[in-house]
């Protein structure tokens, strides 16, 4: 094993890791958004006024942002994965499995 294959792969495991890192964080955040963007529509089904509309746009601004947040992250999820197809390639090249 070379210098570089040794680095490689302590990349990919750790990329492998901060994968599984950020697959857990998106499924806790995007269900407990969910459960909260019900709590919301509840309470809009029900609130009037002026409270309410002012809490309905610091809504929307919230919404987008968290919108904005989990698509980045899926984004981030995509390019790990074509870093983590790469890294295993080259892993196997350098292991003579091609």
């Amino acid at each position: 094993m070379t210098y570089s294959g040794t680095n490689s792969r302590l990349l990919l495991t750790g990329l492998l890791e901060y994968r599984k890192s950020l697959e857990r964080h998106l499924g806790q955040l995007t269900s407990e958004y969910q459960q909260l963007e019900g709590r919301w529509r509840a309470f809009n089904s029900v609130s009037e006024g002026d409270y309410a509309d002012q809490f309905r746009a610091g809504w929307m601004q919230t919404e987008a942002r968290f919108k904005a947040y989990i698509n980045q992250s899926e984004k981030i999820k995509v390019l790990m994965n074509e870093r983590i197809s790469a890294l295993e390639a080259l892993n196997r090249q350098e292991s003579g499995l091609l």
